[in-house]
């Protein structure tokens, strides 16, 4: 049977432990603080921020013009005051954003078979990318004569109408329960779509500009790795990247926004009137060692 100095003992290394493990994460979030800071330093005082891969340098450029600039908080980017507009709903939000992912995508594969792209005009506004497309013109078929032999018989049970018009059937009216809902969801998704692309007429032409500098084709000679998925030598390209990092920078400035001018989460869950639980503090073990202090702990090295 366990007797009760060794289960205070055993409290007493455990509450040592922990607090050796607390000691040293804090020393591991103290150095990382550090490091950050100093980044964001050396970054605020450099005259310019330059990446490895020209693609990279143009996307930065395109960002801070069109998306958000750290550095300009008071500015009014396109994709900002388009996104910031929408302060009614946060699914209209991200459909915005995925719809502008979509446009961009468009310009990209017409960009890189070289080809010009759509001119963003009200035609561009009303039907997107469709409006270059011509309509084709429907095919006229001709009715062929078409010949049924009546009897007699039969122009009597017609009460001897020898036009014989046959009667249309009346078609039955199909009713689905949710129906008016579906149709207002997608009304919803026509509007949100139509809100895009006139947002897409102010980012775009900057992404078409920055993007048609990019050297699509060349190939990064080194491995890089993105999202846990690592390339090799000559697996990705310049536009490639180019393409992945516009993805990743849309969305985390959506974020930010998200963040900045829609997150009113309250701290608590508890609403007005309610009575807040109370959480009862735990025993302290009664221990007949005193606990090791932090500077004791600093002076010593733990091997786990």
């Amino acid at each position: 049977m366990i007797s009760r100095k060794e289960i205070l003992e055993e409290q007493l290394l455990r509450e040592n432990i922990r607090r050796a493990l607390t000691v040293v994460q804090k020393r591991i979030d103290a150095k990382e603080s550090i490091v950050r800071n100093l980044v964001g330093r050396l970054l605020r005082e450099a005259a310019e921020v330059k990446y490895d891969y020209t693609s990279l340098n143009l996307l930065a450029h395109f960002v801070k013009e069109a998306v958000g600039d750290p550095s300009k908080p008071d500015s009014n980017q396109a994709f900002k005051q388009a996104y910031t507009d929408l302060s009614s709903n946060k699914e209209n939000r991200e459909m915005f954003v995925e719809f502008i992912l979509d446009l961009a995508k468009e310009d990209f594969q017409t960009l890189d078979a070289g080809e010009e792209p759509l001119d963003l005009n009200k035609d561009f506004v009303e039907k997107g990318f469709d409006a270059g497309e011509e309509e084709e013109e429907e095919e006229t078929v001709e009715p062929k004569d078409t010949f049924m032999k009546v009897s007699v018989q039969d122009l009597e049970d017609a009460d001897g109408d020898v036009t014989m018009e046959p009667e249309e059937e009346e078609e039955e009216e199909e009713f689905t329960l949710g129906e008016d809902a579906t149709d207002q969801a997608e009304n919803d998704n026509e509007e949100i779509k139509k809100y895009a692309r006139e947002a897409y007429k102010r980012i775009g032409p900057p992404l078409r500009r920055y993007y048609g500098q990019v050297q699509k084709d060349n190939t990064i000679d080194e491995e890089i790795t993105i999202d846990g998925k690592s390339y090799g030598s000559g697996e990705m390209t310049e536009g490639e990247l180019f393409k992945i990092f516009f993805e990743k920078n849309l969305k985390l400035w959506a974020d930010r926004y998200e963040d900045i001018f829609f997150d009113n989460t309250p701290d608590s869950d508890f609403e007005p009137g309610e009575e807040e639980p109370t959480v009862e503090p735990a025993e302290e073990p009664v221990n007949d060692e005193e606990p090791v202090s932090d500077e004791e702990l600093d002076a010593e090295t733990f091997e786990f």
